[in-house]
C-alpha cells in the first residue's frame, strides 16, 4: 500500500519591478560612457591635428604634459597598492605559520593518538573476543550435528527394529 505525500503548492513569487539600480544596467552605462569619451576625445584630437593653429598645438602640448603627468601619478599609486598587497599576503603567511599550524599539528597528533587507541582496542579486546565467539559458534555446531547423528541413528535403528517386528 503506497502513499503519496502532496506537498502545498507555493504561490509564484511576484514580479519584481525593474529598478534603476540594477548593477549590469549600471556597468553597461559606465562602459558605453567611457567608450563615447574616449572615442570623442579621439576625433577631437584628429580635428584639432587637421588645423594648422599655433595656439591650439600649444593647448594640446599642455593637455598632453598633463595627461603624462596624471598617469605618472597613477603609476605610482599603482606601485604603492601592490606594496600594501605585498604586505598583506606577507602578514597572511605570518599567520598561516604561527596560528595555523600549531592547529594542524595538534590536530595530527591527536590522530595519531587516536588511531593509536584503536589498535590498542582491536588487538586486545575485539579480536580476543571476535576469537571466542568464533570458538563458540563452533562448538555449539558441533554439539548441534553430534545430537542430529544421534537422532539419525536412533531414527535407522528403531525403523529396522519396526520392519523385523512385521
Amino acid at each position: 500500500m503506497a502513499t503519496t505525500v502532496t506537498t502545498p503548492s507555493t504561490p509564484p513569487a511576484p514580479e519584481e519591478k525593474s529598478s534603476g539600480f540594477d548593477p549590469r544596467r549600471i556597468v553597461l552605462i559606465g562602459a558605453g560612457g567611457l567608450i563615447g569619451a574616449v572615442l570623442l576625445v579621439f576625433v577631437l584630437g584628429i580635428i584639432l591635428a587637421a588645423t594648422n593653429n599655433e595656439t591650439v598645438a600649444t593647448v594640446v602640448r599642455v593637455v598632453r604634459d598633463v595627461v603624462i603627468i596624471l598617469l605618472a601619478l597613477e603609476g605610482i599609486l599603482i606601485v604603492l597598492a601592490l606594496a600594501i598587497l605585498i604586505l598583506q599576503v606577507a602578514r597572511l603567511i605570518n599567520l598561516l605559520q604561527t596560528e595555523v599550524k600549531p592547529v594542524l599539528d595538534n590536530a595530527q597528533e591527536t590522530v595519531k593518538t587516536a588511531q593509536g587507541t584503536i589498535e590498542f582496542v582491536s588487538s586486545n579486546v575485539a579480536e580476543p573476543i571476535i576469537k571466542a565467539q568464533g570458538f563458540v559458534a563452533g562448538a555449539a555446531v558441533l554439539v548441534t550435528n553430534l545430537f542430529g547423528i544421534r537422532r539419525a541413528i536412533r531414527r535407522s535403528s528403531g525403523s529396522s527394529d519396526l520392519e523385523r517386528a512385521s
